[in-house]
Protein backbone atom coordinates (compact mmCIF):
# COMPACT_ATOMS: atom_id res chain seq x y z
CA UNK A 1 0.00 0.00 0.00
CA UNK A 2 1.53 3.22 -1.24
CA UNK A 3 1.54 5.45 2.59
CA UNK A 4 0.49 8.53 0.55
CA UNK A 5 -2.95 7.17 -0.20
CA UNK A 6 -3.65 6.73 3.81
CA UNK A 7 -3.21 10.32 4.40
CA UNK A 8 -7.00 11.52 3.06
CA UNK A 9 -7.90 9.22 6.25
CA UNK A 10 -5.30 10.85 8.16
CA UNK A 11 -6.65 14.41 7.60
CA UNK A 12 -10.40 13.46 8.13
CA UNK A 13 -9.87 12.51 11.42
CA UNK A 14 -7.88 15.59 12.34
CA UNK A 15 -10.54 18.02 10.82
CA UNK A 16 -13.27 16.54 13.05
CA UNK A 17 -11.37 17.47 16.20
CA UNK A 18 -11.48 20.84 17.48
CA UNK A 19 -7.74 20.97 18.38
CA UNK A 20 -6.23 20.71 14.15
CA UNK A 21 -7.47 24.41 13.64
CA UNK A 22 -5.25 25.83 16.11
CA UNK A 23 -2.70 23.62 15.51
CA UNK A 24 -2.70 24.67 11.52
CA UNK A 25 -2.82 28.39 12.81
CA UNK A 26 0.17 27.34 14.55
CA UNK A 27 2.24 26.43 11.70
CA UNK A 28 0.94 29.06 9.54
CA UNK A 29 2.74 31.44 11.43
CA UNK A 30 5.77 29.19 13.10
CA UNK A 31 7.46 29.33 9.86
CA UNK A 32 10.39 26.91 11.27
CA UNK A 33 7.67 24.64 13.47
CA UNK A 34 7.06 21.27 12.39
CA UNK A 35 4.28 18.75 13.82
CA UNK A 36 4.09 15.13 13.23
CA UNK A 37 1.11 12.84 13.53
CA UNK A 38 2.38 9.59 15.13
CA UNK A 39 0.93 6.39 16.21
CA UNK A 40 -2.24 5.19 17.29
CA UNK A 41 -3.91 7.67 14.84
CA UNK A 42 -2.74 6.69 11.82
CA UNK A 43 -2.50 2.84 12.63
CA UNK A 44 -6.61 2.93 13.34
CA UNK A 45 -6.99 4.60 9.96
CA UNK A 46 -5.32 1.80 8.03
CA UNK A 47 -6.90 -0.84 10.06
CA UNK A 48 -10.00 1.48 9.09
CA UNK A 49 -11.39 1.44 12.62
CA UNK A 50 -14.43 3.95 12.40
CA UNK A 51 -14.70 5.37 16.20
CA UNK A 52 -13.09 8.75 16.79
CA UNK A 53 -9.93 8.52 18.31
CA UNK A 54 -9.35 9.26 22.14
CA UNK A 55 -5.83 10.98 21.32
CA UNK A 56 -3.07 12.04 19.12
CA UNK A 57 0.58 11.91 19.44
CA UNK A 58 2.32 15.01 17.90
CA UNK A 59 5.84 15.39 17.98
CA UNK A 60 6.92 18.85 17.44
CA UNK A 61 10.35 20.22 16.47
CA UNK A 62 12.24 24.00 15.79
CA UNK A 63 13.09 26.65 17.53
CA UNK A 64 9.67 27.50 17.67
CA UNK A 65 8.44 24.57 19.41
CA UNK A 66 8.26 27.03 22.85
CA UNK A 67 6.12 29.26 21.10
CA UNK A 68 4.02 26.72 20.08
CA UNK A 69 2.89 24.83 23.38
CA UNK A 70 2.41 29.01 24.80
CA UNK A 71 -0.14 29.26 21.65
CA UNK A 72 -1.74 26.29 22.79
CA UNK A 73 -2.48 26.69 25.80
CA UNK A 74 -3.65 29.83 25.09
CA UNK A 75 -6.89 27.48 23.58
CA UNK A 76 -7.22 24.79 26.42
CA UNK A 77 -4.73 23.74 29.31
CA UNK A 78 -1.56 22.40 29.28
CA UNK A 79 -0.81 19.27 31.97
CA UNK A 80 1.84 16.36 31.90
CA UNK A 81 1.68 13.01 31.06
CA UNK A 82 3.74 9.96 32.80
CA UNK A 83 6.75 10.68 31.02
CA UNK A 84 6.70 14.15 31.47
CA UNK A 85 5.79 16.02 28.27
CA UNK A 86 3.10 18.35 27.58
CA UNK A 87 -0.85 17.28 27.47
CA UNK A 88 -2.79 19.24 25.71
CA UNK A 89 -6.92 19.63 26.12
CA UNK A 90 -8.32 22.43 23.55
CA UNK A 91 -10.98 24.38 25.68
CA UNK A 92 -13.68 23.11 23.09
CA UNK A 93 -12.93 19.91 22.97
CA UNK A 94 -13.97 17.89 26.43
CA UNK A 95 -12.74 14.07 25.57
CA UNK A 96 -9.91 14.19 22.95
CA UNK A 97 -6.78 15.39 23.87
CA UNK A 98 -2.98 15.55 22.49
CA UNK A 99 0.00 14.45 23.76
CA UNK A 100 2.92 17.66 22.00
CA UNK A 101 6.40 15.75 22.28
CA UNK A 102 9.48 18.01 21.25
CA UNK A 103 11.84 15.67 18.72
CA UNK A 104 14.42 17.59 20.45
CA UNK A 105 13.64 16.00 24.49
CA UNK A 106 12.61 12.79 23.49
CA UNK A 107 15.17 10.27 25.15
CA UNK A 108 13.07 6.92 25.54
CA UNK A 109 16.28 4.70 26.72
CA UNK A 110 19.06 4.91 23.60
CA UNK A 111 20.48 7.90 21.50
CA UNK A 112 18.63 12.05 21.67
CA UNK A 113 16.73 12.06 18.75
CA UNK A 114 17.25 14.79 15.66
CA UNK A 115 14.39 14.24 13.56
CA UNK A 116 11.30 11.92 13.27
CA UNK A 117 12.95 8.97 11.84
CA UNK A 118 15.31 8.37 15.01
CA UNK A 119 11.70 9.10 17.06
CA UNK A 120 9.83 6.08 15.29
CA UNK A 121 12.97 4.06 14.96
CA UNK A 122 12.45 4.12 18.98
CA UNK A 123 9.06 3.35 19.38
CA UNK A 124 7.14 0.33 20.47
CA UNK A 125 6.30 -1.46 17.86
CA UNK A 126 6.08 -1.32 14.14
CA UNK A 127 2.61 -0.73 13.55
CA UNK A 128 2.91 2.39 15.72
CA UNK A 129 6.13 3.81 14.15
CA UNK A 130 3.90 5.73 11.85
CA UNK A 131 4.10 9.63 11.06
CA UNK A 132 3.07 12.14 8.56
CA UNK A 133 4.10 15.32 8.50
CA UNK A 134 1.84 17.88 8.82
CA UNK A 135 2.67 21.00 6.43
CA UNK A 136 3.11 18.07 3.61
CA UNK A 137 1.24 14.78 4.20
CA UNK A 138 4.68 13.04 3.79
CA UNK A 139 4.93 9.50 5.21
CA UNK A 140 7.41 8.16 7.56
CA UNK A 141 7.77 4.42 7.67
CA UNK A 142 11.32 3.13 8.71
CA UNK A 143 9.95 0.09 9.90
CA UNK A 144 8.03 -1.10 7.77
CA UNK A 145 5.11 -0.42 9.89
CA UNK A 146 2.25 -0.53 7.29
CA UNK A 147 3.15 -3.51 5.94
CA UNK A 148 3.08 -4.85 9.13
CA UNK A 149 -0.71 -3.29 9.69
CA UNK A 150 -1.79 -5.10 6.94
CA UNK A 151 -0.67 -8.22 7.75
CA UNK A 152 -1.97 -7.56 11.30
CA UNK A 153 1.67 -8.46 12.82
CA UNK A 154 2.92 -7.48 15.94
CA UNK A 155 6.06 -6.87 15.54
CA UNK A 156 8.63 -4.74 18.97
CA UNK A 157 10.90 -2.47 17.00
CA UNK A 158 13.86 -2.94 18.88
CA UNK A 159 14.96 -5.15 21.74
CA UNK A 160 18.09 -3.09 23.36
CA UNK A 161 16.40 -0.76 25.69
CA UNK A 162 18.58 -0.36 28.97
CA UNK A 163 16.71 -1.39 31.82
CA UNK A 164 16.12 1.19 34.22
CA UNK A 165 13.02 3.28 35.39
CA UNK A 166 10.80 5.04 32.14
CA UNK A 167 11.26 8.68 33.90
CA UNK A 168 13.78 10.16 37.10
CA UNK A 169 12.81 8.42 40.31
CA UNK A 170 9.89 6.35 39.20
CA UNK A 171 10.07 2.49 40.28
CA UNK A 172 8.49 1.26 36.89
CA UNK A 173 11.27 0.26 34.42
CA UNK A 174 10.41 1.10 30.78
CA UNK A 175 10.94 -2.37 29.32
CA UNK A 176 7.96 -3.38 31.75
CA UNK A 177 5.96 -0.97 30.03
CA UNK A 178 6.77 -1.96 26.41
CA UNK A 179 5.88 -5.70 27.31
CA UNK A 180 2.27 -4.70 29.27
CA UNK A 181 2.04 -2.14 25.93
CA UNK A 182 2.54 -5.04 23.22
CA UNK A 183 0.21 -7.66 24.85
CA UNK A 184 -2.70 -5.19 25.56
CA UNK A 185 -2.64 -4.20 21.96
CA UNK A 186 -2.54 -7.51 20.42
CA UNK A 187 -5.64 -8.41 22.04
CA UNK A 188 -7.02 -5.07 21.50
CA UNK A 189 -5.59 -4.82 17.78
CA UNK A 190 -6.31 -8.75 16.51
CA UNK A 191 -2.68 -9.07 15.82
CA UNK A 192 -0.99 -11.88 15.35
CA UNK A 193 2.44 -11.66 17.45
CA UNK A 194 5.53 -12.49 15.10
CA UNK A 195 7.85 -15.23 16.93
CA UNK A 196 10.99 -13.10 17.60
CA UNK A 197 9.13 -10.79 19.36
CA UNK A 198 7.22 -13.60 21.55
CA UNK A 199 9.99 -15.15 22.55
CA UNK A 200 11.00 -11.52 24.38
CA UNK A 201 7.68 -11.47 25.50
CA UNK A 202 7.67 -14.79 26.88
CA UNK A 203 10.98 -14.98 28.57
CA UNK A 204 10.13 -11.33 30.47
CA UNK A 205 6.47 -12.96 31.72
CA UNK A 206 7.89 -11.43 35.49
CA UNK A 207 7.42 -8.07 34.57
CA UNK A 208 2.95 -9.23 35.16
CA UNK A 209 4.19 -8.45 39.18
CA UNK A 210 3.59 -4.88 37.65
CA UNK A 211 0.27 -4.83 36.81
CA UNK A 212 -1.14 -2.91 39.06
CA UNK A 213 1.61 -0.16 39.38
CA UNK A 214 1.48 0.06 35.05
CA UNK A 215 -2.63 0.35 35.84
CA UNK A 216 -2.53 2.85 37.78
CA UNK A 217 0.20 5.19 36.18
CA UNK A 218 -1.11 4.44 32.43
CA UNK A 219 -4.28 1.56 32.12
CA UNK A 220 -5.49 -1.49 32.29
CA UNK A 221 -4.28 -3.79 29.63
CA UNK A 222 -7.10 -5.93 28.03
CA UNK A 223 -8.24 -8.77 30.41
CA UNK A 224 -7.02 -11.52 27.80
CA UNK A 225 -3.50 -9.75 27.89
CA UNK A 226 -1.71 -12.64 28.92
CA UNK A 227 -3.40 -15.75 26.36
CA UNK A 228 -0.87 -14.55 23.87
CA UNK A 229 1.74 -16.05 26.18
CA UNK A 230 -0.16 -19.66 26.76
CA UNK A 231 0.11 -20.86 22.65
Amino acid sequence: MNPGLVYPKVRRQLESWDGYRILMDALANLEDLQIYLAGGVVRNCLLEISSPPKDFDFFLQGSSTKAALELLAQHGRLKATPYGSPRWYPASSIEQYADLISIDDFVPGLWRCENIVDVLNQFDFTANALAFDLRTGEAFDPQNGFRDVMRRTMKMVRFDYPEGPFISGAALSRNAILWFRILHYTRTLGFTIEPITLEWLKKHRPFNRHLEEFSHIFFRPHPGYLEPLND
